[in-house]
């Protein structure tokens, strides 16, 4: 009887280590998203950028700052568009 009660404590504290093993571990995965831009600080543009792997563009209108960081397409940065190459000539 002692023997059965012993395994019974031991397999309930081994499953309540396990869940919060595991509840530590998804909590730690929980990233707060990034702020909203401020619209006061948002400026007009007109970029635009290519992906080198797929061709893909992208026009930008609207960033914080007046040289942005391109954006990532393929897990690759793209590629900023000189006005000459957007029109085809």
């Amino acid at each position: 009887m002692l023997g059965v009660v012993l395994r019974c404590g031991i397999a309930a504290a081994a499953a309540l280590l396990i869940y919060l093993i595991g509840a530590a571990m998804i909590r730690k995965l929980k990233v707060d998203p990034e702020p909203e831009p401020d619209p006061a600080n948002v400026r007009p543009l007109d970029l635009r950028f290519r992906c080198v792997v797929c061709g893909a563009e992208v026009v930008m209108t609207a960033a914080q700052d007046d040289d942005p960081e391109p954006p990532r397409h393929c897990r690759e940065d793209m590629v900023k568009v000189e006005e000459a190459d957007s029109t085809g000539r």
